[in-house]
Parts: structure tokens; sequence; C-alpha cells
């Protein structure tokens, strides 16, 4: 294989690698958020639950 074709495949290799870090990246990221709002939901619906609990007392 000469240099340029060489450098040619080098370069879509690393491009490739990259595309990947950022995919896995990205899907990271995404199932973070939805933890963190998985989170507020069901510090949401503890709160809901506990307000519902003193209207139901009075």
């Amino acid at each position: 294989m000469n240099k340029l074709a060489q450098a040619v495949v080098e370069e879509s290799l690393h491009e490739t690698i990259q595309e990947t870090r950022l995919d896995s990246d990205q899907l990271y990221l995404k199932k973070k958020k939805e933890d963190q709002i998985r989170m507020k939901l069901d510090q949401f619906a503890k709160e809901l639950s506990r307000v519902e609990q003193q209207r139901d007392k009075h």
C-alpha cells in the first residue's frame, strides 16, 4: 500500500473511532439524563404521596 492510500485508510479509521466514541459518549449522557429524570420523578411521587396522606388525615 502506498503512503497516500495508507494515510487515507488511517484517517478513515481515526474518524470511525472518533464517531464511535461520540456515540458512546452520547449514549452515556442520555442514560445519565434519563436517570436524573427518573430520580426527580421518584422524588415528586414521594412528595405527592406524603401530601395526599396529610390531606386525607384532615
